[in-house]
């Protein structure tokens, strides 16, 4: 049974004082995707910062450069991106001198390819656990292993659950052990 999507083709039209190559032009990627960054200390300590984007939060799959493959309940948010700018990675105070075009259609995955594209996304799934940042599967693990911070369970699992809860993650399970024994590990948690 395939599953329901849009297939988005996107240009970015930036004025032609700036160049492709400018920090206006990476920040709209950034904006749309997120991005981690690290940071090094002088003491030698370092630190990873996961910003999200537009569509950090929703699995997706990028046929080529400004193209991108989401679920049906993700256009919304990205049209509105599109036609204002609102993004969680950047609290830009007003659009900017950016456009953007697009062309929408829709289309059929097969369950496979949806369970690929939600495994990526639960790869870039970060918790937050005291003053840092860490991967959602790595912190779900710790727990299992009874190593996890216990003030942060709840908020791990609600997390868990939003995932579980998605079409692409329901429709994909069956045809991917990742996601299966994802499942599975937060199943022996919640109970």
């Amino acid at each position: 049974m395939a599953v329901d999507a849009y297939f988005i083709q996107y240009k970015f039209i930036i004025p032609k004082s700036l160049s492709r190559s400018s920090y206006t032009y990476q920040k709209l990627f950034r904006a749309l995707y997120g991005y981690t960054q690290a940071v090094y200390k002088s003491s030698g300590k370092s630190y990873r910062y996961h910003r999200k984007g537009i569509l950090s939060d929703v699995p997706f799959l990028r046929p080529s450069k400004n193209s991108v493959i989401v679920p049906k309940d993700a256009l919304q948010k990205l049209i509105n991106f599109f036609n204002t700018g609102e993004n969680p990675a950047h609290r830009w105070t007003r659009k900017g001198e950016w456009k953007a075009v697009y062309y929408m259609n829709e289309k059929k995955l097969s369950e496979e390819t949806v369970a690929k594209a939600v495994e990526n996304m639960i790869e870039k799934q970060w918790v937050d656990v005291g003053d840092e940042k860490r991967p959602l599967v790595e912190e779900l693990a710790n727990i299992a292993a009874g190593k996890g911070e216990t003030p942060y369970k709840q908020q791990i699992l609600a997390q868990c659950k939003r995932i579980f809860s998605h079409e692409w993650f329901l429709k994909g399970q069956p045809y991917s052990e990742k996601l299966t024994n994802l499942k599975k590990l937060y199943d022996s948690i919640k109970a």
